[in-house]
């Protein structure tokens, strides 16, 4: 194989040979989070002296392998999300679900996603970012109907530009989605599981957190195909990236940081809404994938939290019952509980009071309205 380079927009940040066992960092700086302490430094051949300097060496070739192989298979569709399977087999793809087979999938795309700026090509490669940046590039309509859909098409006639590197080939995430782009941008369009009452959640919620004093993502009422969808525009720029929660508490592990005080550090004030808003609407989907932090993406610093987004499991059932329900988000401490906590940290409060026409169902109402009483939330309108 020959030599890879992952780039970030038209900066090379690493050059990688798997068969060679060769991952060298030309730009620490804007190295992603999730691989950041990750990489190993490999003792040259002329350094080895003994059996023991020649294990660490394959030690260290094979840590960076398992690293870098681990962050490309990151960046390829699931094949648990809904209508991956039909992806898949549209454009031909290998479905197995090893890190190997999936970092595979990544160089044929390029790595290209919307979360960020990073992509991988060849060295010798004259491609640049502009030419397959999916912010600015083709969109497959094909690819976007069978994502969301599961509809029953084939790549048929004229295709234009890569089919490969598209948005619905590098999304996480366990429902149908795809990305359209209309004459105001990129929107995301999400369906339900089975039926529509997932979006329509999405779309209760986003009203709900419009008369709240917290930084979310608009989310609005669509229709695709006679099918009721809920859908926002993409919060990633040429500027401004994302950064997993997930990816950012491995990089913690990694550098020996206390995740929990960091994000305090850096975003307290976002931190503490959204336990407060995760417990008004019981909430309990939010793990590491779908909360984190935005960062810059020319510098690689974060900002600060990225908007809230993802409510559509929210007001479950056996969460609006149980009011000691462990958070998913805070180690050792219940819904509730989090929530109380923040309290005593921010200032939280509605524009106006939440009414019933504002939910779908009497027991949302009821058990949003109770939960505000006990916080002692009120309005104060700006």
């Amino acid at each position: 194989m020959q030599d890879m380079l992952l780039m970030m927009k038209d900066t090379a940040v690493m050059r990688i040979n798997f068969d060679y066992g060769a991952f060298e960092v030309l730009n620490q700086q804007l190295l992603p989070y999730r691989l950041q302490g990750a990489i190993r430094r490999v003792p040259d051949f002329d350094e080895i002296k003994s059996r023991y300097d020649d294990v660490r060496r394959q030690v260290a070739i094979r840590k960076n392998s398992e690293a870098v192989t681990a962050f490309l298979a990151g960046r390829v569709l699931p094949l648990t999300r809904d209508h991956a399977k039909k992806v898949y087999s549209l454009l031909h793809l290998d479905q197995a679900q090893d890190d190997y087979s999936k970092a595979k999938i990544a160089l044929m795309c390029r790595a290209v996603s919307l979360q960020d700026n990073y992509w991988v090509k060849s060295e010798s490669d004259p491609v640049v970012w502009k030419d397959v940046n999916i912010r600015t590039n083709h969109l497959n309509e094909i690819i976007a109907q069978v994502s969301l859909h599961g509809s029953s098409l084939s790549l048929q006639g004229r295709i234009e530009g890569n089919i490969f590197v598209s948005p619905e080939i590098t999304g996480q995430g366990a429902y149908a989605k795809a990305w359209f782009r209309r004459d105001d941008g990129l929107w995301l369009y999400k369906a339900g599981a089975k039926d529509p009452t997932e979006s329509r959640i999405e779309v209760m919620v986003s009203g709900l957190l419009d008369l709240c004093n917290v930084d979310h993502l608009q989310y609005l009422a669509a229709e695709s195909n006679g099918i009721y969808c809920c859908r926002c525009r993409c919060m990633t720029t040429e500027q401004i990236s994302i950064l997993s929660a997930m990816d950012y508490h491995s990089y913690c592990i990694r550098n020996e940081l206390d995740f929990d005080k960091e994000c305090l550090r850096i975003d307290a004030d976002s931190v503490y809404k959204m336990w407060i808003v995760d417990y008004l609407i019981a909430n309990r989907d939010r793990h590491s994938m779908n909360w984190g932090f935005f960062i810059e993406a020319d510098s690689n610093q974060i900002l600060g939290c990225h908007p809230l987004y993802d409510h559509n499991n929210s007001f479950d059932i056996d969460f609006m019952q149980d009011e000691e329900a462990d958070y998913q988000a805070v180690n050792g401490m219940t819904m509730a509980g989090a929530a109380q906590e923040a309290m005593k940290h921010v200032d939280f409060h509605f524009f106006r009071e939440p009414v019933r026409a504002d939910f779908i169902t009497e027991r949302q109402f009821r058990t949003f309205m109770g939960r505000a009483e006990k916080l002692g939330i009120g309005v104060s309108p700006d």
